[in-house]
């Protein structure tokens, strides 16, 4: 490994119903979904599928990863910038500006009555080096990105500043992102953190929450453990899916930008299978078949924080130079001539956060929040007791926010992160 190197780093907490407090908003529009017509890429389902491999709950952010990524394009030149271009589909490095420009455009608008996006990224440059004029113009005007000078031989010094940032952004959700003796050899560091707080448009009443038995896979058989439910009726875009042996759920959330989808297999132990069989086409044609119906929802009530190590991830993806000393991102910086050289990429770490439950602190009517006998009959049944996949969307571009799998919802912790390949 290289004396002096670069780090992307990502952070990510996603709450439903938790601090800080929303106020009520009683007069919603009608709830209407149709999917974007860019809805996600390949890239999306690709990182969720690798890393839900496991038998580990998972959240991922494919949306702040690839603002980090497409940062480097930005940056790269030869080798370096095709593969960024073969994996991730960049066209130009201009049509890649215009389309983050817009999409984070679209990701901050926030009625803050409804719901909480904080999104941000920062560059942390070592002072021995400086930013190109014309890449921190880019940074800041298509990307929303400041660069900020740090010297990172005062490691204590800068891994608060670059923790006191994240846990800013996060309200408080992630507060160590880094450690001190991980920037010791560090010349620049990118850090992306998104925290979204949304309260359920169809609220789950407290009075009807229970506890009953969730479904563990284990070798041939089940394990059952006993869980708490929330349960809710009300009209959802519904649909069953039996290419994916499955059906799936939106439940939007106040303000009608953002829904939570969730993938429930048809059988207990379906989830490998359904795993292998997700994909970009099928799941969007799967969107379209969504109607409104009356559904009894059962949901597991659930919060675990996850972190996981992507480089190898990345390589397997089939982005290797940038991992290595023949890495080519001279649109970067100037100066010093021997830390530009040794200017890769020797780690990308995301951790993130999610925590669901009926409404959290705040405090709805009756009448909002249980409406399922005004609608007519329930005619269909979402009854979430095995394990399952779910995605965040934000409807108006189709940006997925963050996509995970929940195995186990009382496992809470987050693994410690595998070493570094070359470790």
């Amino acid at each position: 490994m290289s004396p002096c190197f670069l780090v992307g780093l990502l952070a990510v907490a996603v709450v439903s119903a938790i601090d800080p407090v929303i106020p009520v908003v009683t007069n919603q529009t009608n709830d209407v979904y149709y999917p974007a017509l860019n809805w996600s890429d390949n890239f999306d389902w690709m990182l969720m599928k690798e890393l839900a491999s496991d038998n580990r709950n998972v959240l991922v952010s494919p949306i702040s990863l690839k603002i980090v990524l497409a940062l480097l394009y930005e940056g790269s030149s030869g080798a370096t910038e095709r593969e960024f271009q073969n994996v991730l589909q960049f066209g130009s490095k201009k049509e890649v500006r215009d389309q983050y420009h817009d999409t984070l455009a679209s990701l901050q608008v926030s009625e803050r009555n409804e719901y909480v996006l904080n999104m941000g990224t920062r560059i942390f440059l070592q002072t021995e080096i400086q930013p190109k004029q014309k890449f921190a113009s880019i940074a800041k005007d298509s990307f929303n990105t400041d660069i900020e000078l740090m010297n990172f031989s005062d490691a204590n010094s800068s891994s608060h500043s670059i923790n006191s940032w994240v846990e800013k952004l996060t309200n408080g959700r992630i507060s160590q992102l880094v450690k001190p003796d991980q920037l010791s050899e560090t010349i620049m560091l990118i850090a992306n953190a998104v925290y979204f707080k949304g309260t359920w448009r169809n609220q789950f009443p407290k009075n009807q929450s229970f506890s009953g038995k969730f479904y563990l896979p284990f070798e041939d058989n089940f394990l059952t453990i006993t869980v708490p439910y929330m349960t809710t009726e009300a009209e959802f875009y519904y649909a069953d899916a039996p290419s994916y042996d499955a059906k799936i759920l939106r439940m939007p959330y106040r303000g009608d930008r953002y829904s939570m989808f969730i993938i429930l297999p048809n059988s207990k132990g379906g989830l490998p299978s359904l795993l292998k069989k997700i994909h970009l086409h099928t799941l969007k044609n799967l969107l379209y078949l969504m109607d409104k119906r009356v559904v009894k929802v059962t949901l597991p009530k659930f919060k675990f924080d996850y972190q996981a190590r992507l480089t190898t991830t990345l390589q397997k993806f089939g982005l290797v130079q940038m991992f290595q000393n023949t890495a080519s991102f001279p649109g970067i910086a100037t100066g010093n001539n021997t830390l530009l050289r040794m200017l890769v990429v020797s780690d990308v770490i995301q951790k993130s956060g999610i925590e669901l439950d009926e409404e959290g602190r705040i405090v709805y009517a009756a009448t909002e929040i249980n409406i399922g006998n005004k609608i007519g009959e329930t005619d269909a049944v979402f009854d979430a007791t095995h394990p399952f996949l779910f995605f965040i969307e934000e409807q108006s571009n189709g940006n997925i926010l963050f996509a995970g799998k929940l195995e186990n919802p009382l496992d809470e912790e987050a693994l410690p992160l595998a070493p570094r390949p070359s470790d």
